[in-house]
């Protein structure tokens, strides 16, 4: 097995807290994936869409990962907070994160959450996917500053492009 690059279908074993299937000559390998990770992973929280959100992002990263973030905000505080994406499972467990963060919260707290926050919080990534955390916070900061961008006028979110 090559230990430089990681199998999409390794990738999803690491998530359940699976061995891949090794030779009888290789020593095992142990993934360090947090429970929170797996929780999210297989079963995200407030995945889904807010059919006319006050703040909308869709970004795609580096790796192919995509993710859409719609908040629906009132008095400047983040209500309601959904994500969809097309990732990996590290990429669902970040923007879960992200949104349950967000929710609650005013919209000058929320754009203090960061890459390390998320991290934490899921009690840690691999290295190799520390830029799931990173997507998951452009995308959330792109919608809040949709929102801030087309402010508290509503008739304005009825004419955002998607």
């Amino acid at each position: 097995m090559d230990t430089g690059t990681v199998k999409e279908e390794d990738i999803y074993r690491m998530i359940a807290n699976q061995e891949p299937e090794k030779e009888a000559t290789q020593e095992p390998e142990h993934y360090l994936v947090s429970r929170e990770v797996q929780r999210r992973a297989l079963d995200p929280p407030l995945l889904g869409e807010i059919s006319v959100p006050d703040g909308y992002a869709h970004v795609t990263g580096d790796c192919g990962d995509s993710m859409e973030v719609f908040l629906a905000i009132q008095d400047r505080r983040i209500r309601e907070a959904r994500f969809d994406t097309l990732g990996c499972g590290f990429t669902l467990a970040c923007g879960s994160m992200a949104m349950e963060m967000a929710e609650g919260e005013t919209v000058s707290d929320a754009m203090q959450i960061d890459a390390r926050k998320i991290t934490l919080a899921l009690g840690g990534l691999p290295g190799t996917h520390e830029h799931c955390a990173e997507l998951a916070v452009e995308t959330l900061k792109k919608a809040i500053n949709d929102y801030l961008f087309r402010g508290n006028e509503s008739w304005k979110k009825l004419y955002r492009n998607r």
